[in-house]
């Protein structure tokens, strides 16, 4: 049986963000809700972002925008 292709939300994982132009900020996941779709994570920076799931996509992308951060879910 086959599992996940990639990475799924879970409190506590790793990820990054990814800023346009290229840059790149590790985070943690906080809370997944939605099913996995709503995901807030906290930027070692302590800044706390919400990202949404694009149907689209499939990228997380910062909540309630089109173009901006996205989140990467990083393996445990």
């Amino acid at each position: 049986m086959l599992g996940p292709s990639r990475p799924l939300p879970r409190v506590g994982s790793r990820a990054r963000i990814a800023r346009f132009g290229g840059g790149f900020e590790r985070a943690t996941i906080v809370a997944v809700e939605d099913d996995g779709r709503l995901v807030r994570v906290r930027s070692e920076g302590g800044e706390t972002l919400e990202f949404a799931l694009n149907r689209a996509s499939a990228r997380f992308l910062q909540a309630g925008a089109t173009v901006g951060p996205r989140l990467e879910l990083l393996g445990d």
